[in-house]
């Protein structure tokens, strides 16, 4: 059905999600070209190249793997890429995928939840039928997800700290008579 090299990108070593999508999508079919962990852009886009893959996913887990995706999404602009890149793992979001990824690359970024969905996901994007609506699906429901992000940045005003030691709220403490324990320290009971 489609060639899909798939890694967890550098910095983090955890695969077990994507694994498990690695074997649903051999189950359906797709030929799967696992990296491992912690594998480099560069490794990524040059098998990617080598073996004609249809589509790249990334799988990360902790945090700084979220900056190592965008990172890879800007490479393959600049090499030119041409294929869709899936973004998993329990660190990643839609919301970060349509602020965060998205926009570093001009070919789909789909965020995918979980292997569940893995499978549909990829037939739409190797199908020449569905791609293209799929694909403009996913650009609008990007780009109301990067609008909300705006506004919600725009709203928060921060207050200078003078400011907001002046609006503290008044905390009369109770004066209480704490009583000394009898003794303070170990026991041990024979």
């Amino acid at each position: 059905q489609g060639k899909i090299v798939m890694a967890t990108v550098k910095g983090d070593g955890h695969d077990i999600g994507k694994n498990i999508v690695g074997v649903v999508l051999a189950c359906n079919n797709f030929e799967v070209i696992d990296l491992g962990v912690m594998t480099p852009a560069d490794k990524i886009l040059q098998t990617a190249r080598e073996l004609k893959a249809d589509l790249i996913g990334l799988s990360g887990l902790i945090t700084p793997s979220l900056d190592e995706m965008a990172h890879v999404a800007r490479e393959m602009e600049r090499e030119h890429f041409s294929v869709p890149l899936l973004i998993g793992g329990a660190t990643t979001s839609k919301a970060h995928t349509s602020v965060k990824i998205a926009p570093h690359y001009s070919q789909p970024v789909v965020h995918v939840i979980d292997a569940s969905r893995a499978v549909g996901v990829v037939q739409q994007l190797v199908s020449r039928d569905l791609k293209a609506g799929f694909a403009q699906k996913n650009r609008d429901e990007q780009e109301v997800l990067r609008k909300a992000h705006a506004a919600q940045n725009v709203q928060r005003h921060i207050l200078p700290i003078a400011e907001a030691r002046r609006r503290k709220t008044p905390i009369t403490w109770n004066v209480a008579d704490i009583p000394k324990p009898e003794f303070i320290g170990v026991r041990q009971r024979s």
